[in-house]
């Protein structure tokens, strides 16, 4: 288990926030006294940003309503991670995991529609929904000391399952090349981040290039990916708020 945030000293910005408990997890990077403690990853969301307006740019050609939600959900991650990192603390650690849930939620979502699982005018409540219901589950967990990190890595599971049978069930196999090169940037995030919290790369005073940083870039580079995937079945989830298959979700 990675060490636990230490409390924000008194004194300095959001030390009023601190007292209603710590983040479960103290990355490597050495604290400052200041509105942005952690610079390195603080900073390393901007790359979320950027990817998120690129998706918006993108988004205006297409005619699926519920593939604009990547950008704002996008933005919304890299946002509710700056403010976490910016003050480490539990409230704000729990904003940080509502936004992976919700993207969590966008892509499962997505794939359920495309199961005719779930209509895609759904898609807005279900991740929200469902987003609001596990960060609840999650500060709940988080005081009984359980890693609510592992909710995420299920989540992840569950988008490559659903990926899976969607393949299975199509007519005809969809692309599948930037679905993985997503997966391969994720699991190379996922390696900067253990290193990070196990110490094995750790330099608590590089307020530059830190291992967590380095999860913000990846992951962001590794959401881009999946949002170029999921725009191919941008017809076929225009389609399905007309004609729901197999008749899943037409009462």
């Amino acid at each position: 288990m990675p060490p636990q945030s230490p409390p924000v000293a008194p004194g300095c910005p959001w030390h009023a926030l601190a007292a209603y408990g710590p983040a479960n997890i103290k990355w490597c990077e050495a604290r400052h006294c200041g509105w942005i403690n952690e610079p390195a990853n603080a900073w390393s969301n901007l790359a979320f940003i950027l990817v998120a307006l690129w998706m918006l740019r993108r988004s205006r050609v297409l005619r699926a309503a519920a593939l604009r939600w990547f950008a704002p959900t996008v933005a919304t991650i890299g946002a509710f991670s700056f403010v976490y990192h910016a003050s480490n603390v539990h409230l704000t650690q729990l904003l940080d995991f509502l936004g992976m849930y919700l993207f969590c939620g966008l892509l499962l979502a997505l794939n359920a529609v495309r199961l005719g699982w779930l209509r895609a005018r759904s898609v807005g409540p279900a991740l929200w929904i469902g987003a609001l219901g596990l960060t609840a589950i999650s500060a709940a967990l988080v005081r009984l000391g359980a890693p609510i990190q592992a909710i995420v890595l299920f989540l992840i599971f569950g988008i490559i399952a659903t990926e899976l049978l969607c393949r299975r069930r199509a007519a005809r196999s969809p692309r599948a090349r930037a679905f993985v090169v997503g997966l391969v940037l994720l699991a190379a995030a996922l390696v900067c981040s253990v290193l990070d919290a196990t110490r094995v790369w750790c330099d608590p005073n590089d307020h530059v290039f830190q291992g967590h940083a380095m999860w913000h870039v990846l992951s962001a580079a590794a959401l881009l990916a999946s949002f170029v995937h999921y725009r191919q079945f941008d017809g076929e989830l225009a389609g399905s708020l007309r004609a729901p298959r197999d008749g899943v979700g037409a009462r």
